[in-house]
């Protein structure tokens, strides 16, 4: 073993293209998955326009078979810091208690109101005939969509989602997260579910909006309307966030808000189950999206496991013919590692997620076998007419 600054053409060659992969790797964090940082570092520094106005909004709640959800988390819905809202939730069917307890909360609140689906009713998406019953229900021209299953963290929930309703604007995407007692415990849920969004956040930011989450999204029921809801996509059972939104989202029409009072926690009783029932519908819908991130970010995983093996391949070469080698591959990993680990924790705490650090480098080269591992399940699903629950 020896160190030796006399390299070879070949020896260049590798060297140029490792680089290259380097390079690639280190923009990708600082251009998209840095940009939610970014944003909520200029929000911070009063740089982000918003609107002094409150608008009327009717809040949406979807609900099936949720009564032990909506006794815990509809009070805090509807005791919001918010001078003109009401909230109506839509009942798809329930067989439990949850018509006895809206009707019980409606007594103690007079801007709750229900309304449901019957059993009965033939729909192939049962959660879009709901919202549209719901839209349709909603007496304010904004309307703001949820889940039983969901809790704001505060009570200005809804001064922040609607202050972004500045002039032109007609979509809201909020941010929404899984209760934290269940990502400790799945660490790997944690980190899949924050790349996931910090991607959809991405481009959002960058005005070219291909999806939002139906958790916490608002938008003007005039636009509902006039693009005839989610009629386009009545043969699919899901879509009634990412498509809808993929269909109406315009590069000036779409903000989004990230402020901690601004934020939904989603709560279900198996949190690992949940998150693989999420990836399973939206490796469904994926294919109907229109949008460059699919090829953006699939290029960004082939770059991954080609930085991974030229580092493998010259850390091994050096051990044999020059440790220059090695420590140079050694070196570029280690800058790459710092940068990925700086603002995935950043993001992480920022988003109340949770922090990784030596687990992140294995759960980088896991992702794309996981994902691969739910998009075969999800073509073999398809085949069968296999669906899953409404999330």
């Amino acid at each position: 073993m020896q160190v030796s600054f006399d390299f070879n053409g070949i020896e260049i060659i590798f060297f140029i293209v490792m680089f290259i992969l380097f390079s690639i790797q280190i923009f990708y964090y600082l251009y998209f998955y840095r940009k939610p940082l970014k944003y909520l570092e200029s929000e911070e520094k009063g740089d982000v326009p918003y609107t002094d106005k409150q608008p009327g909004v009717s809040v949406i709640v979807y609900a099936k078979n949720d009564a032990e959800h909506l006794e815990v988390f509809l009070p805090s819905i509807l005791s919001q810091n918010y001078p003109d809202f009401d909230v109506i939730v839509v009942n798809d069917g329930s067989t439990d208690e949850t018509r006895d307890v809206v009707t019980r909360l409606e007594s103690e609140y007079d801007n709750l109101y229900q309304t449901y689906i019957p059993d009965e009713a033939r729909s192939l998406s049962r959660k879009k005939l709901a919202l549209t019953v719901g839209i349709k229900a909603a007496k304010h021209d904004i309307v703001m969509l949820t889940n039983a299953n969901c809790a704001p963290e505060g009570s200005d929930w809804l001064t922040y989602m609607m202050r972004n309703f500045v002039e032109g604007v007609d979509i809201v995407a909020g941010y929404a997260y899984i209760d934290g007692e269940g990502q400790r415990k799945r660490r790997y849920v944690a980190y899949d579910r924050l790349m996931f969004t910090l991607r959809y956040i991405s481009y959002i930011l960058l005005h070219k909006t291909y999806m939002a989450e139906g958790y916490n999204l608002a938008y003007r029921k005039d636009l509902f309307f006039r693009n005839k809801g989610f009629s386009k996509h009545l043969n699919l059972h899901y879509g009634d966030d990412d498509l809808f939104i993929n269909e109406v989202a315009t590069a000036d029409n779409t903000r989004i808000e990230l402020s901690p009072e601004s934020r939904m926690v989603i709560h279900y009783e198996n949190n690992f189950k949940a998150w693989r029932e999420l990836k399973l519908r939206y490796d469904f819908t994926a294919a109907y999206l229109k949008t460059d991130s699919k090829f953006v970010f699939g290029f960004e995983r082939m770059t991954v496991y080609l930085f991974y093996i030229s580092i493998v391949l010259f850390f091994v070469y050096g051990l044999y013919y020059n440790l220059l080698f090695s420590a140079v591959s050694f070196l570029f990993w280690l800058l790459r590692f710092i940068v990925q680990v700086t603002i995935y924790r950043k993001s992480a705490k920022r988003l109340s997620s949770n922090k990784l650090f030596f687990l992140l480098p294995v759960f980088d080269l896991l992702q794309s076998v996981i994902n691969l591992y739910y998009k075969i399940i999800g073509i073999c699903s398809k085949s069968k007419n296999f669906t899953w629950q409404n999330l």
